[in-house]
């Protein structure tokens, strides 16, 4: 088993037959078979199945592939590291975001990052907690900053708590429910709620005796959640320091509910802090120091 074997499985895994992979390779299509038969012989098991639609994962594949993914990713860390260590740039740093993260935290750390690093190339990307399990299982990204309700002290990812703050019920400006006061009387309303929000509305209609709201939109995407919120007279979830910016809370307003809702932590998420590249390291450091300022009122 080598790299080129690894790479080419997870070329044929990805593209879903031996043919599109060896396209896309820009192999022949009896290097890429040759290739699959050496891993093979050298796992001593199956690693596919073989049928006219192309081809499928064995247990034992899956596994495997799980495996080559993260070795991959650790490859190009190990190239990275290397390139940064040497010539202070170059890599590429991976970096996932829930919405949170965004208006208190990555505008002034990213500025901060590019003026101690601008030779590395930057992906941010958008999740939510729901895509959690399958950034750390891949490998793909070199650390998260996520808003969580409860992190799960049991999935074996490192985490530290950036900043913590309250939720509030938000809606358009002229919502016909704006001035209401209690969570029950929204029982009846359009719910669009990050991931988190159907298991926190269902948790506090239950404890009022109610069940669930019947109508709940779950949007990945803050921009499309407010969006909603704004035209189609739902209701949201939102942090309540939105309303310190004017131009961000623009036509919305804060339900000033009596109900005591839950604290939001926005935790910097990795996989082993000793692992970081230096421009991850670099990177996480300016996330934090950023997050001191606003926790200490600074911002």
């Amino acid at each position: 088993m080598n790299l080129r074997h690894l790479k080419i499985f997870e070329a044929i895994a990805e593209a879903g037959s031996i043919r599109a992979a060896a396209r896309v390779a820009g192999l022949t299509q009896p290097a890429m078979t040759y290739a699959m038969r050496e891993l093979e012989q050298s796992v001593g098991a199956q690693l596919l199945v073989r049928s006219a639609q192309g081809v499928s994962l064995t247990v034992i594949g899956e596994a495997l592939l799980q495996r080559a993914r993260l070795l991959a990713n650790e490859v190009r860390r190990a190239e990275d590291e290397i390139a940064q260590l040497r010539d202070g740039a170059g890599g590429l740093l991976r970096v996932a975001f829930s919405s949170f993260a965004v208006e208190r935290l990555l505008p002034d750390a990213l500025q901060d990052f590019r003026r101690k690093w601008p030779g590395v190339a930057l992906e941010l990307q958008e999740l939510s907690g729901a895509d959690v399990k399958g950034l750390w299982s891949r490998g793909d990204f070199d650390f998260a900053i996520l808003g969580e309700l409860e992190p799960d002290a049991g999935d074996g990812v490192h985490r530290e708590t950036l900043l913590e703050f309250p939720l509030a019920v938000v809606a358009g400006a002229k919502h016909p429910l704006a001035r209401v006061r209690s969570m029950a009387k929204l029982h009846e309303a359009m719910w669009v709620v990050p991931w988190y929000g159907v298991e926190l509305l269902r948790r506090h209609f239950a404890a009022a005796g109610l069940p669930p709201p019947r109508d709940i939109v779950i949007c990945h995407s803050w921009q499309l959640g407010i969006t909603l919120v704004k035209k189609s007279g739902a209701l949201t979830l939102a942090a309540a320091s939105l309303f310190r910016h004017a131009v961000a809370a623009r036509g919305l307003v804060a339900l000033q509910v009596a109900d005591r809702l839950p604290q939001v932590r926005v935790s910097l998420l990795m996989r082993d802090p000793a692992a970081l590249t230096p421009a991850a390291r670099a990177f996480s450091q300016s996330l934090k120091a950023v997050a001191d300022g606003v926790a200490a009122g600074g911002r």
